[in-house]
């Protein structure tokens, strides 16, 4: 006997994970809950939850409107994703795909890229990026700024602000 509806492949399609994992990273990005999302949408957040797992697949109309609802053009969904199947067709690891399975999908770096964006002042923003690039060059052996297991980074260089202050005001606030 022929079962109704369409048939469910063995696995999941990469595509489908792929956007999916762009929703999530979106929607946490504006610091939004899958139901806040999902009842935005005329959705429920068990829904929102396949589409962001690539359960389900997201249809181009609710691509559209998801688009419209992040203020985003739809193409920021797939942005990535001809590298990574490239790489995966090589057999190498692309340096996009680890970055989005490892730090944007982390939580912190999620909530970190939301503060980030609401800072305001280009000098603050400037010190912030001068402080991480030279952090990130701390697991090269460059120089910048030491770090202390217990309180951080430690005199970091950043940039003044208008009124002679630094960005952080003191190393704990970083």
């Amino acid at each position: 006997m022929k079962k109704r509806g369409r048939e469910k492949k063995e696995g999941l399609n990469e595509v489908d994970v792929f956007v999916g994992q762009r929703l999530r990273e979106l929607r946490m990005l504006a610091g939004l809950s899958q139901s806040d999302v999902a009842s935005a949408l005329g959705l429920t957040f068990q829904q929102l939850q396949k589409y962001e797992r690539g359960f389900n697949r997201v249809s181009a109309s609710r691509l559209f409107k998801l688009a419209q609802f992040f203020r985003v053009p739809v193409s920021v969904f797939f942005e990535g994703l001809e590298e990574r199947h490239a790489a995966q067709e090589a057999g190498i690891a692309s340096p996009q795909a680890e970055e989005s399975e490892g730090t944007l999908r982390s939580r912190e770096a999620l909530m970190l890229a939301r503060y980030f964006q609401s800072i305001r002042d280009p000098q603050i923003r400037g010190a912030i990026r001068e402080l991480a690039e030279r952090c990130a060059d701390q697991t090269d052996g460059a120089g910048g700024p030491t770090l202390d297991e217990n309180a951080g980074v430690v005199e970091p260089t950043v940039a003044r602000g208008r009124h002679g202050r630094s960005a952080g005001h003191s190393a704990g606030q970083a």
